[in-house]
């Protein structure tokens, strides 16, 4: 019961605009972009969430996040222990191979959000930085991040 709770606490929009798509006629057999409806560059995400957490914030590297926690899984293991955390796994937790793709994207990708707009689904509105510092906050919260 427990792991049902803590799913239903981490629904998302994604999970949002599929509830309402399948509950919405008119979006049979219909392709919608979502997202969270703002645009953002990573440069100018960095140093928000750095502050967020209270950390200082430097230039970007560019480096490989697989390579980079290919060998981690014993350090993570001993966070996990020393701040009590939720015992997952680090490859459960996280996918290196796609923060590599995302944070590498070499030109900005816009998504139009306008046809889910105009099939009714209004909920494209969030500050992509606030839901990531709320994701974060609420992931060291059910103690599956140190706080």
């Amino acid at each position: 019961m427990q792991g049902a709770r803590r799913a239903a606490a981490l629904a998302t929009l994604l999970a949002k605009a599929m509830e309402w798509a399948a509950l919405n006629e008119a979006c049979y057999g219909e392709i919608f972009n979502i997202t969270n409806g703002d645009v953002f560059r990573w440069s100018q995400v960095f140093p928000r969430l750095a502050h967020a957490f209270w950390i200082r914030c430097v230039e970007p590297q560019t480096f490989s996040l697989t390579e980079a926690m290919r060998d981690k899984h014993a350090v993570w293991e001993g966070l996990v222990r020393g701040h009590g955390l939720v015992p997952h796994s680090l490859q459960a937790l996280a996918n290196w191979a796609f923060g590599d793709f995302i944070f590498n994207v070499e030109s900005d990708a816009f998504f139009d959000v306008n046809k889910a707009r105009r099939f009714g689904f209004h909920e494209m509105h969030l500050d992509s930085v606030e839901e990531t510092v709320k994701l974060m906050d609420r992931l060291m919260t059910l103690e599956l991040l140190p706080a």
